[in-house]
């Protein structure tokens, strides 16, 4: 058995080139030093070479540079903010893909809407999806939660209440 352990990818957006996925490691309480450092070097055996963190703080930042990672640091910290900063987040992965090579992966803390909002938006950016609700559609397709925080995020109306 290998000593470098496969993380679950949450979404290969472009395959190959862009991914979206909880923070290597593991998120909050959960994320381990020895996880990170075996995620870390799966992603890398994947291609990615630039590493774009949304989370509210610069964890592990400092360590991806260190490995020798591109890093992007878009912290989102709350729902206004995120919703102006989202944008410049899919502009910038855009911009990366654009004009580095190897893939880029892109994360928040875990596997939440948070991260349903940043996949749609750069789904947005990237073309590969006409609107917001087809765009959180195929990011939920892809294992992340959707719900009225991710709709918020999107600058959605949350959907009306189920007919009793």
């Amino acid at each position: 058995m290998s000593a470098v352990q496969k993380v679950p990818v949450r979404a290969w957006i472009v395959p190959g080139r862009l991914a979206i996925a909880e923070r290597p490691g593991g998120g909050g309480r959960s994320q381990r030093v020895t996880r990170r450092h075996a995620d870390l070097a799966w992603w890398r055996a994947q291609g990615v070479a630039t590493i774009v963190s949304t989370m509210r703080s610069r964890h592990s930042v400092t360590e991806y540079a260190r490995l020798g990672f591109g890093v992007r640091w878009y912290p989102l910290k709350d729902v206004v903010q995120a919703r102006a900063e989202l944008p410049r987040v899919a502009d910038e992965v855009a911009a990366v893909m654009a004009r580095e090579p190897g893939a880029v992966l892109v994360h928040c803390d875990r596997v939440s809407e948070w991260l349903a909002a940043v996949d749609a938006s750069i789904r947005m950016r990237l073309e590969l999806a006409d609107d917001p609700v087809v765009a959180l559609d195929q990011a939920e397709a892809d294992g992340m939660p959707v719900g009225d925080l991710a709709r918020e995020l999107m600058n959605l109306e949350a959907p009306p209440p189920a007919a009793a």
